[in-house]
């Protein structure tokens, strides 16, 4: 097996893990809307749902070091190995950080760690999109490149919008688990989640657009 195709195998499993679990995110946070079913039921799913988000969030961290290591292997960019180790090192501690998070649930580590989730996903926001913006105007790298590297910047964007989308959302259905379901609390409840689901199908289209760039490399 050569490197090249190791790292697009793990490339591509990362991006199966991060749209598969991402849907059953998805559906979880839509049945959650369900005035039929019990508050009981409802927060079981939704609960599940934030179970199942930690793989996509995890996917995300390693994406950005994986697709550093096939534009490595193709021979596309040419970093020394002290960057790809400091690459790799801070992935490594933002997923250890994220997973102490996950495993202490409604404790300060966990909002401690929530919250370097979000300063890295908002400065990775900034800087992986500047830097896709540069590839394009620069033309240092070919056009596909440049694409797929914006796209990803754009997908932090996003992720960072769905975080700040959600926050109003779990504080109305905190009401509706606390005081009970009403036809007001459950409407407040989805026109919050309304937003959210917006800036999901971003993500979405934005992770086909960049595989798509990816898979077919083709330049413009």
């Amino acid at each position: 097996m050569t490197a090249y195709t190791f790292w697009l195998f793990l490339h591509v499993l990362l991006l199966v893990f991060w749209l598969g679990t991402d849907l059953g995110v998805f559906l979880a946070a839509k049945f959650s809307e369900r005035a039929e079913l019990s508050v009981e039921t409802r927060a079981t799913v939704l609960k599940l749902g934030m179970i199942l988000d930690r793989l996509p969030r995890s996917a995300l961290v390693l994406i950005l070091p994986s697709g550093m290591m096939l534009l490595n292997s193709l021979g596309l960019i040419a970093l020394p190995t002290a960057a790809i180790a400091a690459v790799w090192a801070v992935a490594g501690v933002w997923l250890v950080i994220l997973w102490t998070g996950f495993l202490n649930p409604e404790t300060p580590l966990e909002a401690k760690s929530m919250l370097f989730n979000f300063a890295m996903n908002a400065i990775l926001a900034i800087g992986v999109t500047a830097l896709g913006i540069y590839a394009f105007v620069s033309t240092a790298l070919p056009s596909w490149v440049a694409l797929k590297i914006l796209v990803v910047g754009l997908v932090f964007v996003a992720g960072v919008a769905l975080d700040v989308l959600f926050k109003p959302a779990v504080g109305h259905f905190v009401a509706i688990v606390t005081e009970g379901p009403t036809e007001a609390r459950n409407r407040d409840y989805s026109t919050a989640l309304a937003p959210v689901y917006w800036a999901v199908i971003a993500i979405y289209v934005l992770v086909l657009i960049a595989t798509f760039a990816g898979l077919s490399k083709l330049s413009f």
